[in-house]
C-alpha cells in the first residue's frame, strides 16, 4: 500500500524528535526546581461528568434518546457520551439515583449502533463509548437486557455501519480521525468478545500511520490542533484495548513522542494549542489532560517518577484551566466565550451543545478512571519556560517563559488556514491572567477558499473580509494596504500521497517560506527572529502567474503569458521579525524588505483588542500612540518603544469576531516603510 518514498518516511519517523533538543534541556533544568502542587484532585473530573449528565437528564426522551435543547432533537453521539458517562460514575458510586436513565439511553444507543441507526451517520465515535458502557454496566443489568446489548453490539458490520470507510472514501488513504474512533470501538468489542474480526483494524490502521509527523502529532486534514489530540488519543486507547498487530511498536513509539511534544505547546495559563476547527472548546483540554494522564501512568509504572510528575501537573494544570467556564454563575460554558449558549458563537456547523457537552464529560470520565492520586507533581515546560520551538509540521512556533521572564507565552501561526486563523503572532496569553485577555487565538476572516467540510465557525456579527492578527501590514507603490495574516493555507487538504519528508505530494502552494534564526533561550530574556521570506508566489484565480501549470490549456497558458505578476509578495522581499520576552513584557520589531524593482508607500502593526467576551466588557483607552486595555483584573498595554512622531495609532470602529469575543482593530501606522516598528505589549494584574 505504500508507496517507495511513504516507506522511507515511515522508516524516518522511528527516529528522533525534531525537538528532542528541547525535551533533554528540560529533563535537566527541572530535575532540582520546586513547585507548589495545583492541588487538583482527580475527583474533579467526575464532579465534571456528574454535573453535565445531570444537565442533560431533563433532556432524554421517553426512549433513551438525548435531545438537544436548541431544536428537540438527538444528533450525533450524544446519547452514547451521555451513557458512557453515565456508567463511569455510576461504577464509582456517583448518580445512583440515575442508573435507570442511564439503563435506559444504553438500551436505545446500542439498539441505533446495531441497526446502523445513529443520527447524523455518526456511528465511528460511538461503538468504544458503548463498549465501555457495557462492559460497567452489565453486572447491575438483568440477563434479559444484558443479552439485547450484547446481541446489538456483536451485530455491527463495520464496513456499512461506519461512516468513513471505503464505501464513501474510495481513496482509503484520505479517511481522517474519524476511522481512530472506529479502530478503537473495534478493538475493544474484540476483546470484548464481541466482534471475531480485527479486519477492520488491519484495513484501516496501515494508511493511518503516515499521518504523523516527526514530531509525533497526527496531521488531519488542514492541521487543527484539536484533532491531533483526539486522534491520538483514541489510537492509544486502541492500545490500552490490547492491540498486539504489526503496528504496536510504532504506535507506541509515536504515543511516547507526540505526548512529549504538546508538552511544549501548552500555555502558561495551562491551556491547550490554537489552531485550527473546533478550537477553544473546553474538551480541547480535557483530551490535553486524557493523554497526560494516561503518559503519567504508564510512566510511573515503568518507575519513571519525574516524567509521570511531569505528566499528571499537565493534566491537572489544563483541568484547572477550564474551571472558569466550567463553574461560571451564569451558565456552563462549553465554548471559551461568555454568549448564550443558545447563540453558538464559535461553533461550527457540526458543533451541538447536547454532543459537545456529553462528548467533553465521558473524556473527563476517563481521566478519572486512568489517573493515579499518588504521584507526585513534578515541573512542566510551561512551568519552566524558557524556550522557543517551531513545530514545523504544523507551521507553528511556540515560545514560553518561565515566572522570572513573565510567564508569557506566545505563538506564531506562519501558514494558518484561512477561514478559520490568522497568519503571524496569534496568541499572547501570561499565566494567571485570563486568556483572551490580550489575544488567544487571531481573527479569521473571508478571503480565500473555504472548503465546504470545514466552514467557518458561527459568529453573531459580521466576519472581517480580511483576516487580523499582531503582525505586519504595509502598503505598496500603488496605495493598496495588505496584512501578512492573509497569506495561509486556503485548500482542503487531501492528503491523499507523501514524499519522503511526509509532505502530501500535491501540497498547497504557499507565499513565504518562515524560519526562527537567532535564538537565545539563556539568562533572564528570550530573544528570537522569526524571518519570511518572499517565495515569490502570485496567483489569479487559482493559477500561478510564476510557474503555471504546464498541464493547462494551451489558451491558458498563453493567456497568463501576457500577464506580469508584481515583484515579490505584493512588493515586499522579506519580512523579518524580531521577539525580545522579559519579565517586563514582550518587545517586538517589525522590519520589511522591499522586493527588487517594488516601492512601499507605507508600513505598520495591526493589534486585536477585546472588547467583550459576551458578557464582560474592557474598557479601550488611548493616549497618544500609546493604548492600553483593561479588563477583569489586569491592564493589556501596547505602545511603540520609543517616543516617535512618525507612528500613528488608530483604533478602527468596526468589531471584529472571533470564538473567544468580540475584537477591535488597533494599528500603529509610519509613511517610511524603511524602519522597523517596535511595539512593546505588557500585561500586568491589578
Amino acid at each position: 500500500m505504500f508507496s517507495t518514498q511513504e516507506l522511507a518516511y515511515i522508516e524516518r519517523l522511528f527516529g528522533s524528535n525534531p525537538i528532542q533538543p528541547h525535551i533533554d534541556a528540560f529533563k535537566e533544568n527541572s530535575k532540582n526546581n520546586e513547585i507548589t502542587e495545583t492541588g487538583l484532585s482527580r475527583d474533579l473530573y467526575l464532579d465534571f461528568a456528574e454535573a453535565r449528565v445531570r444537565q442533560f437528564v431533563p433532556y432524554l426522551s421517553e426512549y433513551g434518546g438525548v435531545l438537544e435543547p436548541n431544536d428537540g432533537k438527538e444528533h450525533e453521539f450524544a446519547t452514547a457520551a451521555f451513557v458512557k458517562a453515565g456508567a463511569i460514575l455510576v461504577a464509582n458510586g456517583r448518580c445512583r439515583d440515575l442508573q435507570d436513565q442511564i439503563m435506559l439511553a444504553m438500551d436505545w444507543a446500542s439498539q441505533c449502533l446495531g441497526e446502523n441507526k445513529v443520527p447524523d451517520d455518526h456511528a465511528d465515535f460511538t461503538s468504544h463509548m458503548l463498549v465501555r458502557a457495557y462492559q460497567l454496566l452489565v453486572e447491575m443489568a438483568g440477563r434479559e437486557r444484558s443479552d439485547r446489548w450484547q446481541k446489538h453490539l456483536s451485530q455491527i458490520e463495520p464496513e456499512l455501519t461506519y461512516s468513513q470507510t471505503i464505501r464513501n472514501f474510495p481513496d482509503i488513504r484520505t479517511i481522517r480521525n474519524w476511522a481512530t474512533y472506529a479502530m478503537h470501538g473495534e478493538m475493544m468489542r474484540f476483546s470484548e468478545g464481541l466482534t471475531e474480526s480485527n479486519a477492520f483494524i488491519e484495513t484501516y490502521l496501515q494508511p493511518q500511520m503516515t499521518r504523523f509527523t516527526p514530531e509525533g502529532l497526527y496531521r488531519d486534514p488542514n492541521l487543527p490542533a484539536v484533532y491531533d489530540m483526539a486522534a491520538r488519543q483514541q489510537l492509544s486507547g486502541l492500545l490500552d484495548a490490547g492491540y498486539n498487530g504489526e503496528w504496536k511498536l510504532f504506535l507506541e513509539s509515536q504515543l511516547r513522542k507526540g505526548a512529549q511534544t504538546m508538552l511544549f505547546m501548552q500555555s502558561s495559563t495551562g491551556g491547550t494549542s490554537c489552531g485550527g476547527r473546533s478550537n477553544q472548546i473546553i474538551w480541547n483540554e480535557l483530551t490535553f489532560a486524557n493523554l497526560c494522564e494516561r503518559e503519567a501512568t504508564r510512566y510511573a509504572q515503568a518507575g519513571d517518577l519525574a516524567w509521570a510528575g511531569t505528566f499528571k501537573r499537565a493534566a491537572r494544570k489544563s483541568l484547572g484551566s477550564i474551571q472558569r467556564w466550567i463553574e461560571d454563575p451564569s451558565e456552563f460554558r462549553l465554548l471559551k466565550n461568555r454568549f448564550r449558549s443558545e447563540m453558538r458563537n464559535g461553533w461550527e456547523f457540526y458543533a451541538y451543545y447536547s454532543t459537545y457537552s456529553l462528548y467533553a464529560a465521558q473524556i473527563a470520565a476517563s481521566c478519572y478512571e486512568c489517573a493515579v492520586e499518588n504521584i507526585p507533581e513534578k515541573p512542566t515546560p510551561a512551568d519552566m519556560g524558557g524556550y522557543v520551538v517551531p513545530i514545523e509540521s504544523f507551521n507553528r512556533i511556540y515560545a514560553t517563559t518561565g515566572p522570572r521572564q513573565g510567564a508569557y507565552h506566545l505563538v506564531i501561526d506562519t501558514a494558518a488556514q484561512m477561514g478559520h486563523d490568522a497568519t503571524g503572532w496569534v496568541r499572547l496569553h501570561k499565566a494567571e491572567v485570563k486568556e483572551e485577555t490580550a489575544l488567544s487565538m487571531g481573527i479569521a476572516g473571508l478571503s480565500g477558499n473555504l472548503h465546504m467540510n470545514y466552514l467557518v465557525a458561527k459568529q453573531n456579527i459580521p466576519r472581517p473580509h480580511t483576516p487580523a492578527a499582531i503582525g505586519l501590514t504595509w502598503r505598496d507603490g500603488y496605495g493598496t494596504w495588505h496584512r501578512l495574516a492573509n497569506y495561509g493555507r486556503r485548500n482542503h487538504e487531501t492528503f491523499a500521497s507523501l514524499n519522503e519528508d511526509g509532505v502530501p505530494t500535491k501540497d498547497e502552494k504557499m507565499h513565504w517560506h518562515a524560519s526562527v534564526d537567532n535564538k537565545d533561550e539563556a539568562g533572564d530574556v528570550l530573544s528570537f527572529q522569526i524571518r519570511y521570506a518572499s517565495t515569490g508566489l502570485q496567483q489569479l484565480n487559482d493559477m500561478d502567474l510564476r510557474d503555471p501549470d504546464p498541464n493547462m490549456h494551451p489558451v491558458l497558458l498563453r493567456a497568463i503569458a501576457d500577464i506580469l505578476p508584481r515583484p515579490g509578495i505584493e512588493g515586499v522581499a522579506t519580512i523579518t521579525e524580531s521577539y525580545r520576552v522579559a519579565n517586563e513584557g514582550v518587545t517586538t520589531s517589525w522590519l520589511v524588505e522591499a522586493a527588487e524593482a517594488a516601492e512601499l508607500t507605507g508600513v505598520g502593526v495591526t493589534v486585536p483588542v477585546l472588547v467583550s467576551n459576551g458578557t464582560d466588557e474592557s474598557v479601550i483607552r488611548v493616549e497618544g500612540n500609546k493604548l492600553f486595555v483593561h479588563y477583569s483584573n489586569a491592564v493589556y498595554a501596547i505602545q511603540p518603544h520609543s517616543e516617535s512622531e512618525d507612528i500613528e495609532l488608530e483604533v478602527l470602529p468596526s468589531l471584529m469576531p472571533n470564538r473567544n469575543g468580540n475584537y477591535r482593530l488597533a494599528q500603529w501606522i509610519s509613511k517610511d516603510a524603511s524602519k522597523p516598528i517596535t511595539l512593546h505589549f505588557a500585561i500586568e494584574q491589578n
